[in-house]
């Protein structure tokens, strides 16, 4: 992990830090409609598209795991069932893809997908981080 949530010394630090990642990865998420979007215009499925279905799917799967949560806040609860939206939709648009493309544009499309996914994940990450030291912090 290359960054340290320790240097985050209070409660109020924590806060603006989440609200500042998680405004970061909505931009991702954004970009990654953008793709979709792209997708369904250019009618491309490459040979990745099982690996980027898992993805969809553990992001599905993540986001139920959220909303059980019976300590989630209500504005976390929302931004979480919102995000589950996209993400299925996603994970339905990945399923429903035929694999019978390829080419430099798939290659390209492919590498940008593996781009948006894992600074989403590293996003996720430190949320979850930040997330924790919030909490192990004194109210």
């Amino acid at each position: 992990m290359a960054y340290d949530v320790n240097t985050l010394k209070d409660r109020a630090q924590c806060l603006e830090a989440k609200a500042s990642l998680e405004a970061e990865i909505d931009g991702y998420q954004n970009r990654d409609q953008n793709l979709a979007y792209q997708d369904r215009r250019e009618d491309r499925a490459g040979a990745s598209a099982a690996s980027r279905l898992a993805t969809a799917t553990d992001r599905v799967n993540y986001l139920t795991e959220q909303l059980a949560r019976p300590d989630l806040a209500a504005a976390d609860r929302q931004r979480y069932d919102d995000q589950l939206l996209t993400a299925n939709y996603q994970k339905a648009r990945l399923t429903n893809r035929t694999a019978n493309s390829g080419g430099t544009a798939a290659f390209l499309a492919d590498v940008d997908a593996d781009q948006v996914d894992a600074q989403v994940a590293l996003l996720t990450g430190a949320i979850a981080a930040v997330q924790a030291r919030h909490d192990a912090l004194p109210a």
